[in-house]
């Protein structure tokens, strides 16, 4: 599968789409999921997905990595910033040790998730 096939796209939903399609194809003994957090719901079923401990500010996709390690991996759109949850996200993530990143394309991602030795 080629990379520029998926290129085309510049929004974080197909952004994600995307780097779990390659983590698929290219995955070096990895297993990828997504944290929900983003989806649209109605106000009571946000407030028990709070109470079953859903956390604003958790990265887009958690990344299980050889060795029990774990990245954490925020997909942006190419103008999209860091909410201060986030922010705060990331540094847990760096006080803890570990991996953590911000991609806004595929070949970011890619680059990324290479560094953790989690593609082939």
């Amino acid at each position: 599968m080629r990379v520029a096939a998926y290129r085309r796209s510049s929004s974080e939903h197909d952004l994600q789409k995307q780097v779990l399609a390659y983590i698929s194809l290219k995955g070096n003994h990895v297993f990828a999921f997504a944290i929900p957090n983003a989806a649209k719901r109605t106000p009571a079923t946000a407030a028990r997905m709070r109470a079953e401990g859903l956390m604003p500010g958790v990265a887009d996709l958690c990344v299980m990595l050889l060795g029990g390690k774990v990245g954490w991996l925020e997909l942006k759109a190419a103008r999209g910033r860091q909410s201060p949850e986030q922010e705060m996200f990331e540094e847990v993530c760096e006080v803890l040790g570990h991996c953590y990143a911000v991609a806004r394309t595929l070949d970011e991602a890619i680059a990324i998730l290479k560094s953790w030795g989690a593609l082939k």
